[in-house]
């Protein structure tokens, strides 16, 4: 069984098409993708009790799974002399909480057949992005959470894999301003941007790499610090 988070827009999207063809795909997310050969479970990942039935949902195929890809996210930009509490929270759920609750109860599932998670964290955890002090600090905590359950688990069999993409263009980043876009593009140490679909196609590809990868962050573009 194959699971993709965010499956209906930008970086999820473009994966939901690329595995959607591939047998016992769960496409996760608050609108229906639309692709045909894949099995939809409506799912807002800001809602605690939403996430719980979705692990029960989940569990309750009893079928092992053979890869989890992480892609829902949210971007609450807003001044740091000026954080939203509502916004800190739904972006601590979605980055950071639901993933992580989420691979941590599928653990048997996910080891009895040695599957991977990828997880799509980004550079912006490892930046000084002005107005992303939210962001940031969810995907920040997102890696530190996720490389400690490597640790705890890899031993298990599952491979854990971080991607840090640079600056993508997505509906998720369509609202950031020149400058923003800007800072991050400049943070870039490869010349050219990568799309999400490249992104995508990339994450296809590594899926059946062995588990000796595991624990390892891949930065998608690269990054100068």
């Amino acid at each position: 069984m194959i699971i993709i988070t965010g499956a209906s827009s930008g970086i999820g999207q473009e994966l939901a098409s690329l595995f959607s063809k591939e047998k016992d795909v769960i496409l996760i997310s608050r609108r229906d993708p639309c692709l045909p050969f894949a099995k939809w479970i409506k799912c807002d990942l800001q809602d605690k009790l939403q996430i719980s039935n979705l692990i029960k949902t989940l569990k309750g195929y009893k079928k092992n799974i053979e890869l989890i890809i992480h892609c829902a996210g949210v971007m609450k930009s807003c001044s740091s002399s000026s954080l939203n509490i509502e916004h800190c929270i739904e972006s601590f759920m979605v980055n950071t909480i639901a993933p992580l609750t989420i691979t941590s109860a599928l653990t048997k599932e996910i080891a009895k057949c040695k599957g991977k998670v990828i997880v799509i964290s980004s550079i912006a955890s490892k930046l000084d992005i002005p107005g992303e002090a939210i962001y940031s600090s969810t995907k920040a905590a997102l890696d530190k959470g996720f490389e400690l359950l490597s640790s705890d688990l890899s031993r298990l069999g599952g491979t854990f894999i971080k991607i840090h993409p640079c600056m993508i263009d997505t509906p998720m980043t369509s609202s950031l301003t020149l400058d923003q876009k800007n800072y991050m593009h400049n943070k870039r140490s490869t010349r050219n941007q990568p799309t999400a679909k490249e992104l995508a196609e990339y994450i296809f590809k590594i899926k059946n790499q062995p588990n000796y990868i595991t624990g390892s962050s891949i930065y998608f573009g690269g990054i100068r610090k």
